[in-house]
């Protein structure tokens, strides 16, 4: 099959012939449809340590092409989400409704840990071994998967739309919907208007913000913040030096700055929700009496505090009413072959999201 590997850290990608190994009897094999390139598929390798060769990608949906012989809850033909958060279901958070939060979940640490549960390689080129990205790896024509790492999606739900909500959705929505609980009539600011970002901005205005504060650097993000229903638009620096009764504000960026200009942004007793990837080693230093004295909250957002096992179809009842129009943040889709160019354009900003197809 053809993937895109990445030879070093930061590198490009080199899309070539790629095996994948046989499903074992609790895994199904996915011919993928439709990924997304995510900001931090792109920063696995340069800030989080995944080692290389990699084939990166967590945005995807297809068709189940192969079952391992104890499989039971997908079958061959069935449309599915990859879950790059794949709970187990048995530990405490998976038990408690938190799958998001799942304690067996791999990671990239462990990747880089060598540990034993994601020691087995399932991709290779002429033997030698390559990573699996998030152990999903859709950066391909397929990708091999434990059989909890699937969903089923609904018959009129597209590829490209469900693998937004795969990750960028889940996480941007699900921020402004669960990590933050915005409220009808509140005032919300969010900074960083990337796929995250506007996410966010969306499932905002499905909550019932009332004033709606889309920050950047970019102009056209600004502007574009603007055409999807933001009620204002202002640089970081406009912002830094501007309002602070804000009801909630909600950090797509995740850098110690944006932390604490969310945090002098907010009115006592508001909350902030940071849904940014923050580097691992920064640090974000909050006087302790403010904490105290203003009863202000801040908060972690991993994936959006998204289950999605349990929201899904609350996601896709909002889209398929027109209340969240992700479809509006996807540009005209490309191939495989494309993906160096997908990832200039998101970087510069000149695209939000563009999906690509695999056939």
């Amino acid at each position: 099959m053809r993937a895109a590997v990445m030879w070093e850290s930061g590198g490009p990608f080199d899309v070539r012939e790629v095996s994948l190994a046989t499903p074992g009897p609790r895994e199904v094999v996915v011919r993928l449809h439709s990924v997304g390139v995510c900001a931090s598929d792109l920063s696995l390798t340069t800030v989080f340590g995944q080692p290389t060769p990699v084939v990166l990608g967590h945005e995807g949906a297809g068709v189940v092409a192969e079952v391992g012989r104890e499989v039971r809850n997908v079958r061959p033909g069935d449309r599915v989400l990859v879950l790059w958060v794949a709970p187990c279901g048995t530990c405490r958070p998976c038990l408690r409704g938190d799958e998001y939060l799942c304690a067996n979940r791999s990671s990239t640490a462990d990747a880089r840990a060598g540990r034993e549960h994601t020691s087995t390689q399932r991709l290779s080129i002429d033997g030698q071994a390559v990573h699996q990205g998030m152990k999903t790896a859709t950066f391909a024509e397929r990708t091999l998967l434990p059989d909890h790492a699937v969903i089923k999606i609904a018959d009129d739900l597209p590829f490209e739309i469900a693998a937004l909500f795969g990750c960028a959705t889940a996480t941007g929505a699900g921020a402004a919907l669960r990590s933050a609980a915005v409220r009808p009539g509140d005032r919300v600011a969010v900074i960083g208007c990337g796929a995250i970002g506007l996410n966010a901005l969306l499932g905002a205005i499905v909550a019932g913000a009332s004033d709606l504060v889309a920050v950047d650097p970019m102009a056209s993000r600004r502007d574009f913040a603007l055409s999807l229903g933001a009620t204002a638009a202002a640089t970081p620096e406009e912002f830094a030096d501007g309002r602070r009764d804000l009801d909630v504000v909600i950090d797509a960026v995740g850098a110690p700055a944006t932390v604490l200009t969310a945090w002098r942004a907010v009115r006592r007793g508001g909350t902030v929700t940071v849904v940014g990837a923050g580097a691992p080693g920064a640090v974000v230093e909050i006087p302790a009496y403010e904490m105290f004295h203003d009863d202000k909250r801040i908060t972690g957002s991993f994936h959006g505090g998204i289950s999605l096992r349990r929201d899904l179809p609350l996601l896709t009842d909002l889209w398929r009413t027109g209340r969240l129009p992700v479809e509006k943040l996807l540009s005209d889709p490309v191939e495989l072959a494309d993906i160096n160019r997908v990832v200039a354009d998101q970087r510069s900003g000149a695209v939000v999201r563009t999906p690509i197809h695999i056939e």
